[in-house]
């Protein structure tokens, strides 16, 4: 764990400390920060102090799986115990960032069993979420992972192309193609490139693009055919690089010559709450003012309510990119949840608004980087600036013919 970069946070967001916490794994935030050689099955507490180093109250049971970490560590092996070494830990201590999000708005970091939020309340503590920190020191992408992130997203540009072309191809030559094939086309292209992802990407026709997480099977996906919608949902990141951070994009075509008007009147309402609200972005941190992802995501959503399609907009603008596909960081979301983290410089995200139904769902999704004046991650907004990372933009549904 960089326990100094976890105390910086804390220093930063005028806090006494924060308090990890565990039991059974039920905290993949503390899974994140701290890589203990084996599983542990009691609970354990580490607390990272605004001053000082690191203090743990660790069962004795499990005292050697934690001979590697830094700090002070005092175990425990009765329920008394316990209760009374996590009282001597927090001794001098008033406001203490833990996971848990007030009524469970932001489950991300909504980890700590009420119990034990009880017992720490009952020391007379005030508890806030750690929402702010796991942002500052699990969701900022440092310039190695942004590298890694770009050469994903330059491949992954090309293997859309790739794909449509794979679909055109088979259908000039008039062979059939599904859903499937194209999605196994990908992930092959996708390896062949030393890309890696979680899941496999989306590939959607005609009405299955309205359902926003349709992914196909070999058993249960469409044919393709002339005069069909397709959207493409490629994320990866590359394979075998420890800080490897995804990409994430989503194209839509059409196999014909000539767009249907209805079918880009509807991309071009997403398109606009795309645009609208990367310009909004881009001007706050440009002029160094706090923007939240709940602000973005509202001026999204407000576009695609003036065109009237506000109940066709059903999840957040977008999300945090890191070494998972959906990272630790700030997400654009008023809806989902409301996520008041301010955007850093090192903040990955999408933007990603999307219309679904009655006849197609149409999506565009970009990915942005918040970067301070030098171009770096940093810690200020001042001067700082915004970079697409996956450019060109659509602008349009690509004919494929």
């Amino acid at each position: 764990m960089d326990w100094q970069k976890a105390q910086s946070a804390v220093k930063q967001f005028g806090l006494d400390g924060w308090l990890l916490f565990d039991f059974r794994g039920i905290n993949p935030i503390v899974r994140a920060l701290i890589d203990l050689p084996h599983p542990t099955t009691r609970k354990w507490f580490c607390l990272i102090p605004s001053d000082g180093e690191p203090l743990w109250l660790v069962p004795r049971l499990e005292r050697s799986f934690f001979a590697s970490v830094c700090g002070t560590i005092v175990d425990y092996a009765s329920r008394q115990e316990m209760v009374d070494g996590l009282r001597q830990l927090l001794t001098g201590m008033k406001r203490v960032a833990v996971e848990y999000s007030p009524s469970g708005e932001l489950p991300t970091v909504s980890f700590m069993d009420a119990g034990t939020f009880e017992l720490l309340k009952s020391f007379g503590l005030e508890l806030v979420s750690s929402a702010d920190l796991v942002h500052w020191v699990l969701g900022r992408v440092d310039e190695d992972g942004l590298q890694l992130h770009r050469q994903a997203a330059e491949k992954l540009l090309r293997l859309k192309d790739e794909a449509f072309n794979f679909i055109v191809d088979a259908l000039v030559k008039g062979q059939r193609v599904t859903e499937w094939q194209v999605q196994q086309f990908l992930v092959e292209r996708m390896e062949e490139e030393g890309l890696t992802s979680s899941y496999p990407p989306i590939v959607a026709a005609m009405g299955n693009s309205a359902n926003p997480h349709y992914f196909p099977t070999k058993e249960q996906c469409s044919p393709i055919g002339w005069g069909d919608f397709v959207l493409l949902d490629i994320f990866a990141k590359v394979a075998n690089e420890p800080k490897a951070v995804y990409a994430d994009i989503t194209w839509c075509g059409y196999t014909g010559t000539t767009v249907p008007p209805r079918f880009n009147e509807q991309f071009a309402i997403v398109k606009e709450a795309r645009d609208v609200s990367l310009e909004f972005l881009r001007e706050r941190v440009e002029r160094g003012e706090p923007v939240r992802g709940c602000d973005v995501d509202a001026v999204a959503r407000k576009v695609i309510a003036k065109h009237g399609r506000a109940n066709d907009f059903i999840h957040r603008t977008g999300h945090s990119l890191g070494t998972e596909v959906h990272g630790w960081g700030v997400n654009l979301d008023d809806y989902e949840t409301k996520d008041t983290r301010l955007i850093v410089p090192g903040t990955l995200v999408t933007i990603e608004p999307g219309i679904y139904g009655p006849e197609i769902g149409t999506r565009t999704e970009i990915n942005v980087a918040v970067l301070d004046e030098t171009g770096d991650e940093g810690r200020g907004t001042r001067n700082g600036k915004v970079e697409v990372t996956t450019l060109p933009l659509q602008d349009e549904i690509l004919p494929l013919l």
